[in-house]
């Protein structure tokens, strides 16, 4: 019974070990898009937890609303985001056009990745802390 609790109480530490490194990354993502450092970012999200690392976001239902989607499908994103910034979460949200970028695991290890042609279709300069993640389609 007891190695039955540990095994329980180390996945749920190393899950959400994962949830802070994941908001984090996102919160620094969020600000370098948005070039806002101060005040908070409005995002669309349906990502469980993701607000509840971060000091800078304020979750919004809707995309009216919001300043960036992070998207967790690419199916049936509603037409009010269309005009957004759109962010994937999984490596084969890059196929959509209107998302310029994407955080994703693969391997167990965290990967970012910006099209810069989407980019500069956004009017987005990233700074160049993030150089290493912008590639041409």
């Amino acid at each position: 019974m007891i190695k039955i609790f540990f095994i329980f109480f180390l996945i749920s530490t190393i899950y959400a070990g994962d949830l802070k490194l994941a908001s984090s990354i996102f919160e620094k993502i969020t600000i370098a898009i948005t070039h806002d450092k101060k005040s908070k970012i409005y995002v669309c999200s349906h990502i469980d937890a993701i607000d509840k690392y971060s000091e800078h976001f304020n979750i919004v239902d809707n995309c009216e609303n919001a300043d960036i989607v992070l998207i967790s499908s690419t199916k049936d994103i509603p037409i009010t985001c269309k005009d957004k910034v759109l962010f994937g979460t999984k490596y084969k949200h890059l196929k959509n056009k209107n998302v310029i970028g994407a955080f994703f695991w693969q391997k167990g290890r965290p990967n970012i990745l910006f099209y810069k042609s989407r980019l500069d279709k956004n009017h987005i300069k990233l700074e160049t802390s993030f150089n290493k993640y912008v590639e041409n389609e």
